[in-house]
């Protein structure tokens, strides 16, 4: 039988990203599927999907994983057959989920990557207190930094470090701290926006990728205006680890037997 070519390391990157918050909208959803296609992405990191009786959509090519059974504000997708295994880091919230992918490998122990697909859902407006988190995850990022190889979601933080001129709350400063402190990289290109607010606000950068360099390598992350459906714009990136090798599924095409 004929096989898939195996590809080593110096072939297509293992995790290709489509990042994208779909403001719970079925139109903005519809939209990403498009983009799907131009990024050939393999998994799909959803903050405030369109739900359904409380459950996120699916899609055929994809496992879904929410980040909670009755009303999840984020959804990973998966592509079927993209990955060896795909399985869920215990504790469920309903603004972050931390899946590991195991890639498909001829190693003793295949190569993973961790991903933490975040919402950081406004919970307080006033910016400037010092003893109350202004967003949900506010209190809770140390743990997710600590979990992951990939740190992804809609943040909701403005800082210089990634949009120039704005100044930061205690709880920005609190983020770039704990990435600092975890050896964390921004992906982001400075200054690239990402959310472009319908009550004509300002816009600004949001969406935030941050990853473990140490870890893992991502790169061409770029914005993808021309999907935009409502405020957010998605995302696409690529991912792969920096130790152990990978290699495409190796299905058959029952087609072409010998």
């Amino acid at each position: 039988m004929n096989s898939t070519t195996e590809q080593r390391n110096t072939g297509r990157p293992p995790a290709r990203i489509l990042q994208y918050n779909t403001g719970k909208s079925p139109t903005a959803f519809q939209v990403m599927q498009a983009a799907i296609i131009d990024t050939d992405a393999n998994i799909l990191l959803v903050q405030e999907p369109p739900l359904l009786n409380r459950t996120p959509p699916t899609l055929d090519d994809f496992h879904c994983f929410p980040s909670h059974k009755q009303a999840c504000r984020t959804v990973t997708y998966v592509r079927k057959k993209a990955f060896k295994s795909t399985s869920v880091i215990p504790d469920p919230h309903i603004d972050f989920l931390v899946v590991l992918v195991t890639l498909h490998s001829t190693d003793r122990k295949p190569p993973s990557i961790t991903i933490a697909n975040c919402y950081n859902r406004l919970q307080n407006c006033n910016w400037r207190t010092r003893d109350q988190p202004t967003h949900s995850l506010d209190t809770l990022l140390h743990e997710i930094f600590a979990l992951a190889d990939l740190v992804a979601g809609d943040m909701n933080k403005h800082h210089p470090r990634w949009e120039a001129g704005r100044q930061p709350s205690q709880w920005a400063q609190n983020l770039v701290n704990i990435c600092n402190a975890a050896n964390f990289r921004l992906a982001n290109t400075p200054n690239t926006l990402t959310s472009y607010p319908i009550n004509n606000s300002r816009p600004a950068m949001l969406d935030l990728t941050f990853f473990n360099q140490e870890q893992i390598t991502v790169s061409n992350w770029h914005t993808h205006l021309e999907h935009k459906a409502l405020d957010h714009t998605p995302i696409s990136y690529q991912a792969w680890p920096k130790t152990g090798t990978h290699q495409e599924y190796k299905g058959y095409n029952w087609k072409k037997t010998n």
